[in-house]
């Protein structure tokens, strides 16, 4: 009876133990993926102490902006966070906690305001963090359960990787690696291949309360502490066979109605052939991204005129 109890204590702490071990001594096993872009977007965001512009959303911006074309048109740093979709709006908008500073611009660039406040995918969070402990205050208690139940699966994949040796820079450049972003964390890797037929249908634009209260909370949490949250539009696909120009104007108007935070764009102004879209709906060409950047850059300017003094 004493070895079955020891049995049942001892196998669900080993079962523990073994990706703790592995998190500590052989993780991190993705440094030159997209997802590692991660650190280095987090380390500029942290070393910058003046006010700065931090722009947070999914790959739409990580593939649609270029950023040295804000910062010379408004005069701030910029930071953009843009990162992988899989990870969900509620992780993006935790990025900039790691440091906001008095005067800073948080722009939101979400392809929609509806989720369920949750991380999307867990696994793909734990390929992103990796055991950069320091960032896992990312995540929410909430969070947790999903994260620990998917360690294992990490940590086994981490091992083979280890026993690989297949945490290496690609062979073959790609507009997938981490070498491909920039100092401000844009993605310049060329990117030529228009969207074409092969591209998806363009999601519905949406809005729940689940995600309009959280962006609330973070526009009353920014504004006591002298920093500003606002939205901008995301880059639209024009020509595809559920496009309807009323949509994104009647999901701009409802979204307003909805949100404490400024919305600085016109929506429909993000509207753009798909010749500026790489390979999808949502990624845009280098001269979409220096399209829509130059939108955006208008839009900020706009802002910072409107505000009294």
């Amino acid at each position: 009876m004493k070895r079955l109890i020891i049995k049942i204590i001892l196998l669900p702490l080993l079962a523990l133990a073994m990706p703790a071990i592995i998190l500590l001594t052989i993780s991190p096993q993705y440094t030159h993926e997209y997802t590692a872009s991660f650190i280095d977007k987090m380390e500029r965001l942290e070393k910058i102490k003046e006010p700065k512009i931090i722009l947070v959303g999914n790959s739409n911006l990580s593939y649609g902006i270029e950023s040295e074309i804000i910062q010379n048109a408004i005069g701030m740093p910029v930071v953009n966070l843009g990162l992988h979709g899989g990870l969900g709006n509620a992780f993006h908008e935790r990025m900039p906690l790691f440091n906001m500073t008095r005067g800073d611009i948080i722009v939101i660039s979400h392809l929609d305001y509806s989720d369920d406040d949750s991380i999307h995918d867990a696994e793909l969070a734990l390929l992103t963090v990796e055991n950069y402990f320091h960032y896992w205050k990312i995540f929410r208690p909430k969070d947790y359960p999903k994260i620990i139940c998917t360690l294992p699966k990490y940590t086994y994949k981490c091992l083979l990787r280890f026993l690989l040796k297949a945490d290496k820079e690609p062979k073959t450049p790609t507009c997938y690696a981490r070498s491909s972003f920039n100092k401000y964390g844009d993605n310049v890797f060329p990117r030529d291949i228009e969207a074409g037929e092969s591209a998806p249908y363009l999601r519905e634009p949406a809005i729940n309360k689940t995600c309009v209260d959280r962006i609330n909370r973070l526009y009353e949490f920014c504004k006591s502490n002298g920093v500003s949250l606002v939205v901008a539009g995301a880059p639209i696909l024009s020509g595809l066979p559920n496009f309807e120009v009323e949509k994104f104007k009647l999901f701009q108007k409802e979204l307003k109605k909805d949100l404490r935070c400024p919305i600085i764009s016109d929506f429909t102004d993000y509207i753009f052939d798909k010749k500026y879209f790489f390979a999808g709906a949502l990624h845009l060409t280098n001269q979409g991204a220096k399209l829509r950047t130059e939108q955006l850059a208008k839009d900020l300017k706009n802002f910072l005129i409107a505000i009294p003094d």
